[in-house]
């Protein structure tokens, strides 16, 4: 969402929500601060959106991000830590790397009054982190390829021989492929995975493009991709729809505040911010499953009556055997 379009979407919902509800005294606590240092893996585009909003929200805070992907944002916060340096406030990693530096102490528990309008297993019981949104999994299918009266209801129909060499995935969907062997089962999860891999699956790395490469029919279903890539591609013209297979596994965006803060105050303040219903409404608007249950009421027709399934963040520590299994299986070469 371009940075002027939220500028005018935070003033039409500020005067009825966000601010008035904030303790007048962290706000104060923050300004003395004066300034925030955010690490995200999110898009770019996003999380500069974010920052900018959050400074006209406050502009007596100086408000900076870092943003890397998630292999290299976990490292560089170790890295840093060893070296006793401890720059950022707050930081928004996906599920697993987040899993990790939890457990490793990086965090501060923290919970905001917004964790009462949460989405039921989203957030952590320990109150380390506190998601803000998240990427939902869903099947994508070239509306010019595949009829209405065949387009896959369930995992199982993706076995259909119909299908053989029509279906394209990402090259490293392992929290989608760690998620479905646990609510499956091992052993129904693993027999599944081993006929789907027998499905001649063309791979690609990245959801995006793959998502790309449905649109332009070059294949017809794209499995385990993001439903808000779909999204924006469908309201391009694209001639893409899609199907939430259940379990829709939602891959979490958590934010925690850093257990060395140098601007605890401000770090907390900017997490309330990011849960607050207007920056929820910007992630819906944007095709992601807000983390509060009480905004966003058109996010329903997105999923298609479909309640997402949050990923479970303990599966991170057989992320490797989930790795194996996963090209394994499914016949990543």
């Amino acid at each position: 969402m371009p940075i002027l379009l939220l500028f005018f979407f935070l003033l039409c919902f500020f005067p009825a929500v966000g601010l008035a509800q904030i303790d007048p005294q962290l706000v104060e606590l923050a300004k003395k601060e004066g300034e925030l240092v955010f690490y995200s893996s999110s898009n770019t585009e996003e999380v500069r959106d974010l920052i900018e909003g959050f400074k006209r929200k406050y502009p007596f805070i100086k408000a900076s991000f870092y943003r890397t992907g998630d292999e290299a944002l976990l490292s560089r916060v170790r890295t840093e830590a060893q070296a006793g340096r401890f720059l950022w406030d707050v930081v928004d990693l996906t599920t697993y790397p987040g899993y990790w530096l939890a457990k490793e102490g990086y965090f501060a528990k923290y919970l905001p009054p917004e964790r009462a309008f949460l989405r039921k297993g989203h957030a952590d019981e320990q109150g380390l982190w506190n998601p803000i949104h998240s990427n939902v999994h869903a099947l994508i299918y070239n509306t010019k390829l595949v009829l209405k009266g065949s387009i896959p209801k369930t995992h199982e129909d993706l076995l259909d021989p119909r299908w053989t060499g029509k279906i394209c995935m990402d090259t490293k969907a392992y929290e989608w492929f760690a998620n479905l062997l646990y609510v499956m089962g091992e052993e129904r999860g693993k027999a599944f995975m081993k006929r789907l891999g027998e499905q001649k699956i063309m791979f690609r790395t990245g959801r995006t493009l793959n998502t790309q490469l449905v649109a332009a029919g070059e294949t017809a279903l794209g499995v385990a991709l993001y439903l808000h890539r779909a999204k924006d591609m469908k309201e391009k013209g694209a001639p893409i729809d899609w199907v939430l297979l259940e379990p829709a596994v939602a891959n979490l965006h958590p934010v925690s505040l850093s257990a060395k803060a140098p601007h605890p105050n401000a770090g907390k303040l900017f997490i309330r911010y990011l849960l607050s219903p207007e920056i929820q409404e910007y992630f819906a608007r944007g095709g992601q499953l807000p983390s509060r249950n009480d905004v966003a009421p058109g996010i329903k027709d997105l999923l298609r009556g479909v309640e997402p399934y949050p990923s479970q963040a303990k599966l991170a520590e057989r992320l490797n055997e989930y790795v194996e299994l996963y090209r394994k299986f499914l016949q990543v070469s």
